[in-house]
């Protein structure tokens, strides 16, 4: 059982000011009031606007249950600052992202910003708490991740989606493989794992679906520890597609067309690591 502390601390009464292009530079004016979630799994430093005092207590409190499930892949080498928007348009303008009416937020390796649950609008509370604690642990990956990596190129949209939605468990909010292997049917030529950013904005669910399961299926190939190796040699210097080869005994592009070609079947991929098959 985790021993929590959580500390409030408001730094200013006045509201926000309007959404900046660089927020980062300007969080100091833009979210004038400060709290903190601290827990033996993880340090978090919010920022929030006057606006969403109400909602930093439920924060806290999902902070913490969300980071649980992360431990599997590490520990964070340093803490994180949560940057909470009061609506969408500022959340958009804060990630200079337009045009993407699905996002809620966006991670980096120190810092997350989130669209304030307050403005999410969805139809009862207990949603709202269940798809703030998977959301909080999908962002929370990829900031482990990026500090995992220390510094590193990003791997493929796939990886990085597809990590963080399994391990916050999102695969009942994902397409089926029978579903995916439908809208491949339906949308010959487009790519579902590197997408282009016009398929990416429109056809989240699509590419978001076959990210985690791509994902599940390099978990069939790797497992866990295939998963840490692979960030451990990537920090080191090595390209994601030799380190992806070390930890699979499969290329990266064989790997991704076969995944296509079965439609993500993982019962495919469990039957060719049982074969030892290349």
């Amino acid at each position: 059982m985790q021993s929590v502390r959580f500390a409030l601390c408001a730094l200013a009464a006045a509201a926000c000011a309007g959404p900046a292009p660089r927020p980062s530079n300007t969080v100091q004016r833009d979210l004038p009031l400060a709290a903190q979630a601290r827990g033996e799994a993880g340090s978090f430093d919010l920022r929030y606007c006057s606006e969403d005092r109400g909602e930093i207590e439920r924060l806290q409190s999902a902070l913490l249950v969300a980071v649980t499930p992360i431990a599997r892949w590490g520990a964070f080498e340093h803490p994180v600052a949560i940057r909470i928007y009061p609506d969408h348009g500022s959340l958009e303008a804060a990630v200079q992202r337009e045009g993407y009416p699905w996002l809620r937020a966006w991670a980096f390796a120190d810092r997350i910003f989130l669209q304030s649950p307050r403005s999410w609008n969805d139809p009862s509370p207990a949603v709202v708490a269940a798809e703030l604690r998977e959301l909080l642990a999908h962002e929370l990956t990829h900031a482990l991740m990026y500090q995992l990596l220390g510094g590193a190129p990003e791997p493929p949209l796939w990886f990085r989606e597809g990590m963080a939605s399994v391990t916050a468990g999102q695969g009942h909010r994902r397409p089926t493989a029978e579903e995916l292997s439908r809208w491949i049917s339906a949308h010959p030529g487009a790519d579902l794992l590197e997408p282009l950013p016009e398929v990416y904005r429109t056809e989240k669910e699509a590419v978001y679906g076959a990210a985690h399961r791509a994902f599940e299926l390099f978990l069939a190939l790797a497992g866990d520890d295939g998963v840490r190796e692979l960030l451990l040699l990537t920090r080191g210097g090595a390209p994601f597609e030799e380190a992806f080869v070390t930890v699979t005994g499969v290329g990266l592009a064989r790997f991704e067309s076969d995944a296509v070609r079965v439609r993500f079947s993982r019962a495919w991929f469990e039957r060719r690591q049982g074969a030892g098959s290349d």
